[in-house]
């Protein structure tokens, strides 16, 4: 196992960002899906979900890998407050164009918390670097598609 360097426990910091990133876009597809009526948007969410669930996966092995435990990702409070802010947000309007808008404006704070991470990490995290450079790079990639939804 390697030392418990800066290093290592940057790596480990980040793995725990894409981890808690990923389960909060779990929680958020979840709370999402019931109210979309538009397939388009749906299976966009969807395959968010998906991916989201997988990145989780991934992070998790890595973290076990270095002999840590993953957090639990969202605490109640976060998801409370993600619901309430969903509820709120799709009470008076559903449309298809204001949900994708949502959902750009999700990954959009994921990236920004990623990348704050990602530039404390040394260089010589590959794994937990790749990960979350692939975290961002699906982001990117779904707010492209969201953006044909707006």
């Amino acid at each position: 196992m390697e030392k418990k360097t800066d290093a290592y426990k940057a790596g480990c910091a980040v793995l725990e960002e894409v981890y808690k990133a990923t389960s909060m876009g779990v929680t958020a597809s979840e709370y999402l899906l019931p109210k979309v009526a538009d397939d388009a948007l749906r299976t966009q969410v969807e395959r968010q979900r998906d991916n989201y669930q997988g990145m989780a996966k991934k992070a998790q092995a890595l973290l076990k890998a270095r002999g840590q435990v993953p957090h639990t990702g969202a605490n109640p409070m976060q998801k409370a407050m993600l619901w309430g802010s969903i509820q709120m947000e799709t009470m008076a309007d559903r449309t298809t164009s204001h949900m994708a808008q949502m959902m750009i404006e999700g990954s959009t704070m994921g990236i920004v918390d990623m990348q704050k991470r990602l530039n404390d990490l040394p260089p010589s995290q590959g794994e937990p670097r790749r990960l979350a450079e692939a975290f961002i790079e699906g982001e990117q990639h779904s707010i492209e598609n969201l953006k044909k939804l707006l």
